[in-house]
């Protein structure tokens, strides 16, 4: 059985809105992992054949931050997987 490999690319406003919430402990690294990483169950489908992905984090002292994650998912010759992140939105609860 042949390997693939997993990519996780960010793309659109996805860097900027990353950038907004470097403060709030959401790094690149964060959304890369929540993405690579995500159970089949914590995904949310949309109707454009996306998928949204919705954590609740809590850093510190810090009011609790509700975080979505848009992903869209790409095969390249079934060798690379790759997870196109689109929009990240957060937001206080």
């Amino acid at each position: 059985m042949s390997e693939s490999f997993e990519v996780v690319r960010l793309a659109g406003k996805a860097p900027a809105q990353i950038s907004q919430h470097l403060k709030d402990g959401i790094t690149e690294d964060f959304v890369r992992r929540r993405v690579l990483f995500a159970l089949e169950e914590e995904k949310t489908n949309l109707p454009d054949k996306s998928y949204k992905l919705t954590y609740c984090v809590k850093k510190g002292k810090a009011s609790p931050l509700l975080v979505e994650i848009y992903v869209r998912e790409k095969w390249h010759n079934r060798l690379i997987h790759e997870y196109i992140v689109y929009g990240v939105h957060v937001r206080r609860k």
